[in-house]
């Protein structure tokens, strides 16, 4: 490039810097002709047609860039990001793996690929991709996201070491003590995650997110006053953070049942913001009434906000979802509007594919549910979805998922080493879940109603009696998984290993008139459910309490029955697909019925 071509070319970039096209556009096309394979023509070239909406060409531009010069990762690193917004994920995987193989080092480009593969489930492509960048000098970017792959893969260990590192790494700065402290938390050492959090509040004292992120782990110590303080904290610090409102009323709500005080702040909050603004915290709000039982209240400050224009997608499925069992069409137009809006979120879509049973559209439903399965194979919420289209409208392949008998085991679990009999372990383990039992109302967002469910992942605890619990289901699991034919289905075809690891595991303390309403545990593979302590209404004769399978958790024109049930008899435990929809029947008498649950994935 000559000293002309290049001050042209420098006056083509501060026209697009200052927002001129127009200019940059007359400038470039005197300089393009003479110098075609010069790459900052082709990134002015792109930069241009991305302000004019043009996007073939700016595909076609970054390809250029990355043609002309090969060893630069920017240019398939931006092409990736380009391809990612629209939708081509796999095209994006491709460019950013050019910019990886280009520059390991270089962060965007392999950040932006471990990511994908990641959230796509490929945890162990992530830490092959990130093995290779991180030879030589450690990099806190890349530590924690190698960290984030092994914490999807269940190694505990590796995970923390790697967190721990990238604290050591970016010279102990607040964020990366934030993350250890979320993984230390997450792995149920309670005390180390207060300590590392305290240690970020410290180098950053007015970040919200540091004190949302101690009141959550004070939350799963049961320190409930003191994480509502955390919480109050985080308010006043960012006061129309949808996320920490949420966390704060939830908490208000589970620990009084007192609606008017839970929605106090978020009140105090919406009175400042306009309509525009106003979406997320609404939708946090809504929910709440939802759960505390006021559908009707819900259904009043969602509807009127979706109707307006520019109504974000997520407010469009809480308003869809408020008037299913209501307004069924228009709950369907709804969520076809959020659909437009995202058509890949998978949430939005199973809000239309909900709607659309509702309204009796069984073939749209069948539809919408396959497109969830394209995007997420493992997708519990896809598989039940097309599974009761497919039940409405006689396919034989509901039967496949839906048969009992090959996919729902009950069985008793051993006792215990260390306890004389079955009998006697159930009252230790009781008494051990009790004490983990503080609040007084259900939570937001699950199934429970009448209740209460516990904070921490049981798996973590240190109570003889609870770890002597998962001890005795490995035997049961592993003869579950042992016994399951080879297929193609959603259930017999995931792939699996030499082994399983638990995602997740709670108690549910149900109250006389409590029940598990019909739902499905998203992100599973084997569900469970294990009974500690039931009423006498419960193991009496008749089907109060019992475990119901078959019944959707959603509207459906017409309406389906359940097809199945367990009675539920203390030490009982059963393992079932976690795309099964299940609840409970209510129950009656003066005392409360104690559970454990948890969800299996493939190791």
């Amino acid at each position: 490039m000559s000293p002309d071509q290049a001050r042209l070319m420098a006056t083509v970039e501060h026209h697009l810097q200052a927002g001129r096209p127009l200019e940059a556009q007359d400038v470039l096309v005197r300089i393009a002709a003479a110098i075609p394979d010069e790459p900052r023509v082709w990134w002015a070239q792109a930069t241009l047609a991305q302000m004019a909406g043009d996007k073939a060409t700016v595909e076609r531009a970054l390809r250029r860039v990355a043609e002309l010069d090969k060893t630069d990762p920017l240019a398939p690193t931006a092409l990736g990001e380009f391809l990612y917004e629209e939708g081509r994920e796999a095209d994006a995987a491709a460019a950013w793996r050019e910019a990886h193989a280009r520059n390991p080092r270089f962060v965007s480009g392999t950040a932006s690929l471990a990511q994908y593969l990641i959230s796509s489930g490929d945890a162990a492509g992530a830490i092959a991709v990130l093995d290779t960048s991180l030879k030589g000098k450690p990099d806190p970017s890349f530590l924690t996201l190698r960290a984030s792959a092994y914490g999807r893969l269940g190694d505990t260990a590796a995970e923390m070491k790697d967190y721990e590192a990238a604290v050591i790494a970016s010279n102990v700065d607040p964020v990366s003590l934030h993350n250890l402290a979320m993984a230390q938390g997450n792995a149920g050492l309670l005390d180390q995650a207060e300590a590392t959090i305290r240690k970020a509040i410290a180098r950053q004292p007015k970040s919200a997110a540091f004190a949302q992120a101690l009141g959550q782990t004070l939350l799963s110590r049961d320190a409930f006053a003191e994480a509502q303080e955390a919480f109050e904290d985080a308010v006043r610090l960012d006061p129309t953070n949808p996320g920490i409102h949420r966390d704060l009323s939830q908490l208000i709500w589970m620990r009084t049942g007192d609606v008017q005080a839970a929605t106090a702040r978020l009140d105090e909050a919406l009175a400042g913001l306009s309509d525009s603004d106003s979406a997320p915290l609404l939708v946090v709000k809504a929910k709440l009434l939802e759960y505390a039982g006021d559908l009707f209240a819900a259904r009043a400050l969602l509807v009127p906000a979706a109707e307006r224009p520019g109504a974000p997608n997520y407010l469009l499925c809480a308003a869809s979802q408020v008037i299913l069992s209501s307004d069924p069409i228009k709950a369907a137009i709804l969520a076809a509007q959020a659909v437009v809006t995202a058509p890949n979120d998978t949430f939005g879509l199973a809000t239309l594919a909900q709607a659309q049973l509702a309204a009796g559209d069984i073939g749209g439903a069948e539809a919408t549910a396959e497109k969830i399965r394209k995007l997420d194979l493992n997708d519990q919420h896809g598989v039940a979805l097309l599974a009761t289209a497919w039940r409405l409208k006689g396919d034989e392949r509901y039967r496949a998922l839906y048969d009992y008998d090959a996919f729902v085991s009950a069985g008793f679990i051993e006792t215990p080493a260390g306890w004389h009999s079955l009998d006697a372990y159930l009252v230790d383990l009781k008494t051990a879940l009790e004490r983990l039992h503080g609040l007084k109302a259900h939570p937001i967002g699950q199934t429970l109603r009448g209740g209460t469910q516990t904070n921490v992942q049981l798996e973590r605890s240190g109570d003889p009696a609870i770890q002597a619990f998962f001890k005795a289901i490995d035997a049961p699991i592993r003869a579950y998984i042992a016994r399951l034919a080879e297929g193609d289905d959603a259930m017999r075809g995931r792939p699996r290993g030499d082994g399983y690891r638990l995602s997740g595991s709670w108690s549910v303390r149900l109250t006389p008139g409590g029940h598990h309403v019909d739902h499905l545990h998203h992100s599973g593979w084997i569900s469970s459910a294990f009974y500690v302590s039931l009423p006498p209404s419960v193991t009496a004769q008749g089907d109060e309490g019992s475990l119901r399978f078959g019944h959707p958790g959603t509207d459906t024109k017409p309406a389906l029955e359940a097809e199945f049930r367990v009675k539920p008899q203390p030490g009982l435990l059963v393992l079932f697909p976690s795309y099964m929809w299940h609840g409970t029947e209510s129950f009656g008498g003066d005392e409360p019925r104690l559970t454990i649950a948890f969800d299996v994935v493939p190791a």
